[in-house]
C-alpha cells in the first residue's frame, strides 16, 4: 500500500493491550516503518503529559491528544482547541450543580491533568483538587456517569453548539470538549502543515471518539475489539489489540512482511 505516508493509532484499546502497555513485536514495527519514511502518530483522547510517557520509546512523528484537542508535528503545535478558563469555570459550576457536591470529574489541559478523585492519583500522571479555585484553560472535561441528559445539562451552560460530549465505551465516563477538538479536526490540520493529503492517511481506532477520524482518512481501520460503531465507519479490519492488530497491519501492508 504505497500510498501511505502516514499511520495514526488510537492508543487504548488499539495501540496498547489491555495492560495499558506496547509490545516489542509493535515497536519494532512502528521503527522498521519510520525507517521506510512513513510517518507514525497517535491519535488519544488521553491527555499529552502522559500519552508521551506510557510509549515506551516510541517516538511518534506527530501526536493527537486531548481527545483531539492538540496536535503537534515533530515536536511542532499545529492545532489547539480549549476551553477558556471563564468556559471551565462556567462547566465546573454545573458539574456540581446538576450532579451534586460528590460529583467525580477529571479536567485536563496541555500541560497537567486534574482530578478530585483520589483514585486517579496512584498512576502518577493527576494532581488531586476540589476545584474550589480551579483557574486553568482545558482541553477535556470527564465526569464519572452515565446520564447523557445530566450530561447534555452541563455542556447547555456554554452557547448552544460549542460543546461536544461523547462517552467511552469501556468506562462510566463521558467526555465533553469544544466542538472542533476532535481527531478528525486536528487530523485536517496535520495534512494542512504537512502539505499531505488526508487520503494517504490510514488510521486506527476501537472507540466512538475515533469514527469521525476513521471516515476522515483514506484508510480507516477498525480494531477486532471495537465497538460496533467503529466496524461500521471503517474500511477494513484488523486483528484486536491484544493480538498487536495495528502492527499485524503495517507489517502485511506496508512492509510486505
Amino acid at each position: 500500500m504505497e500510498n501511505i505516508s502516514l499511520v495514526l493509532a488510537d492508543l487504548d484499546g488499539t495501540l496498547f493491550h489491555d495492560n495499558k502497555t506496547v509490545s516489542a513485536y509493535t515497536k519494532q514495527v512502528v521503527s522498521e516503518v519510520q525507517k521506510k519514511g512513513i510517518l507514525f502518530g497517535i491519535a488519544t483522547s488521553r491527555a499529552r503529559v502522559n500519552a508521551e510517557r506510557l510509549l515506551g520509546g516510541i517516538s511518534p512523528d506527530v501526536m493527537i491528544t486531548n481527545g483531539g484537542a492538540l496536535a503537534v508535528c515533530r515536536g511542532k503545535k499545529v492545532y489547539s482547541c480549549e476551553f477558556s478558563v471563564e468556559e471551565v469555570r462556567l462547566l465546573i459550576g454545573a458539574v456540581f450543580k446538576i450532579f451534586g457536591a460528590d460529583a467525580v470529574f477529571s479536567v485536563d489541559n496541555e500541560n497537567s491533568l486534574y482530578s478530585n478523585s483520589k483514585e486517579l492519583m496512584g498512576d502518577g500522571f493527576w494532581t488531586f483538587t476540589d476545584f474550589s479555585d480551579f483557574c486553568e484553560p482545558a482541553m477535556k472535561l470527564c465526569i464519572e456517569t452515565l446520564d447523557r441528559n445530566k450530561v447534555a445539562a452541563v455542556a447547555s451552560v456554554l452557547k448552544s453548539g460549542r460543546v461536544d460530549f461523547l462517552p467511552f465505551s469501556d468506562i462510566p465516563w463521558y467526555k465533553l470538549s469544544r466542538k472542533d477538538a476532535l481527531k478528525e479536526k486536528a487530523v485536517e490540520a496535520l495534512c494542512r502543515h504537512m502539505g499531505l493529503s488526508a487520503s494517504k492517511v490510514a488510521a486506527f481506532g476501537d472507540d466512538f471518539a475515533d469514527i469521525g477520524m476513521l471516515r476522515a482518512c483514506g484508510t480507516g481501520v477498525a480494531m477486532q475489539n471495537a465497538i460496533p460503531q467503529v466496524k461500521a465507519a471503517a474500511d477494513e479490519l484488523c486483528a484486536s489489540n491484544e493480538n498487536d492488530g495495528v502492527a499485524r497491519w503495517m507489517a502485511e501492508r506496508l512492509l510486505g512482511a
